[in-house]
């Protein structure tokens, strides 16, 4: 579980009146497996957050929720003043393009097949890139690895 204990704020500069990311009684749960409890932290312009724990501790479900690729039990994600949970997918995209954030040893969204961890970074950043083009490049990418024969599967 992760707790505001292990929420380390870094290099924190001036703070603004509104957070940039602000959480409130945030909790998510698998099964009898409570991994977030009543988390609650306020992030402004211009600090970093590095979040440390354990394996298994609630980092990565935390980040998730943050950015809208998990949806919490309850409690609410506010981020550039607008509530994660309740954005459809076109409002997670705009918040995406705006802020950063790295899993543990940059790994791939274990929500989303290999096609979509290689597409995610070409729609999030090539705004109004053709699918086409987007097909391409993720073939390319399949192909300098040695898996373009499973272009069809994943």
């Amino acid at each position: 579980m992760v707790t505001p204990e292990d929420a380390k704020i870094i290099n924190k500069t001036e703070v603004k009146e509104v957070p940039v990311i602000q959480i409130r009684n945030l909790n998510k749960s698998f099964g009898d497996n409570q991994v977030l409890r009543n988390f609650n932290i306020d992030l402004y312009k211009g600090e970093n957050l590095a979040v440390v724990g354990k394996s298994g501790s609630g980092k990565s479900v935390l980040i998730k929720c943050i950015i809208g690729l998990m949806k919490p039990d309850s409690g609410t994600i506010f981020m550039f003043e607008k509530n994660i949970p309740d954005l459809n997918n076109a409002g997670l995209e705009a918040i995406r393009a705006k802020a950063g954030f790295l899993f543990q040893s940059n790994a791939l969204y274990d929500s989303m097949t290999v096609r979509e961890n290689l597409e995610f970074p070409l729609r999030r950043h090539r705004v109004g890139v053709q699918s086409e083009k987007v097909n391409d490049l993720v073939m390319e990418a399949l192909t300098n690895v040695g898996l373009s024969a499973l272009s069809l599967t994943i």
